[in-house]
């Protein structure tokens, strides 16, 4: 017994993968509620704070490419050296 399926229309598959920027925003808003509610206990927030500085890096280089990012949740790290967090971006950038 064989299944037919349909394939998709031109246009649709691409829709549905890959990450928008909005999607990285979302996913640090997400971070962000779910640490201020108690739901992250203290061993686990260096790896979820990366991440998140990781997200935020990432969407500020893109902002600084010219991309359309929208609002770029504010980073915890607004004290770190200008090098540092270039570095960082371009190593996010690299890694794509």
């Amino acid at each position: 017994m064989s299944e037919e399926v349909n394939a998709p229309e031109a246009g649709q598959e691409e829709a549905g993968q890959g990450l928008s920027y909005g999607d990285i925003t979302a996913a640090v808003q997400i971070i962000d509620v779910v640490c201020g509610r108690g739901a992250i206990q203290g061993d686990e927030l260096i790896q979820v704070g990366t991440i998140r500085e990781r997200f935020v890096a990432f969407l500020n280089y893109a902002k600084s490419q010219g991309e359309e990012v929208g609002d770029v949740p504010p980073s915890s790290l607004s004290g770190v050296n200008e090098e540092e967090s270039t570095e960082e971006e371009a190593s996010a950038e690299a890694a794509e």
